[in-house]
């Protein structure tokens, strides 16, 4: 049965999740772009389309995101190092 006039069947959601992942993952929130990646994905697999789009969304949310939390374990641990090691510390 084809889609109601005027709905447009929501044949370009893989390539819109996609490209929403992509820019999410690089730009803004990284598991956003987990998250979009891999509805790409679904949309894609369910339609037997191509999920390439996808597949770069989901892997640069997970290598961004895994960037983003060394990134805030090195920061928290030059923090706790940065002050213990102060000049002006007299051990009191």
């Amino acid at each position: 049965m084809p889609p109601a006039p005027g709905s447009g069947g929501g044949k370009d959601m893989p390539l819109i999740y996609g490209i929403i992942g992509i820019v999410t993952a690089v730009f803004c929130c990284a598991p956003l772009g987990i998250l979009f990646g891999w509805l790409s994905m679904k949309e894609a697999r369910e339609r037997g389309t191509d999920q390439t789009l996808g597949k770069v969304a989901f892997w640069l949310g997970i290598a961004f995101t895994a960037v983003q939390v060394i990134s805030a374990i090195l920061l928290c641990v030059a923090g706790a190092f940065s002050g213990s090691m102060s000049v002006n510390n007299r051990g009191y």
